[in-house]
């Protein structure tokens, strides 16, 4: 049997995605380091401090009233890293719809805070659909 060397960035990865989609709200902010930082998908996304991720994650729920984030993989980093990368689909129920989205990239750097590990940065971004494969930018010429 092999059993898989999960990072620890890895793994708090993957609970903060487990408490993002069952929306447990206080186990998600534990994860999370007091001065977290936070770029989302959206324009406005940029959050600073605990108190400003609590509202994200309020804000995030009150839109949807399913959201999800499927691990696909994790982009291959050393062991000791203190950062991970990884892949995720988007899964979201918003007035009845359901809505899927691939590519949900996500990138988190952690620190050491009070004995833990926590998550000091968090970036979340879908590649721009506007830019077609094989173009670095959304620009026709």
């Amino acid at each position: 049997m092999i059993i898989q060397d999960i990072k620890p960035a890895e793994m708090l990865f993957k609970k903060f995605c487990e408490h993002y989609s069952a929306r447990r709200l206080e186990d998600a902010l534990r994860l999370c380091a007091n001065n977290m930082t936070l770029w989302g998908t959206g324009l406005d996304e940029y959050r600073v401090g605990i108190e400003a991720i609590e509202e994200q994650l309020r804000r995030d729920w009150s839109q949807s009233t399913r959201s999800t984030m499927d691990l696909v993989a994790f982009i291959p980093t050393p062991h000791s890293t203190s950062w991970v990368a990884g892949v995720c689909n988007a899964h979201l129920t918003i007035e009845n719809q359901d809505y899927s989205f691939d590519n949900l990239r996500v990138t988190i750097a952690t620190v050491e805070e009070q004995g833990k590990l926590k998550i000091a940065h968090m970036h979340a971004s879908f590649p721009d659909l506007r830019n077609p494969t094989g173009n670095s930018f959304p620009v026709q010429p």
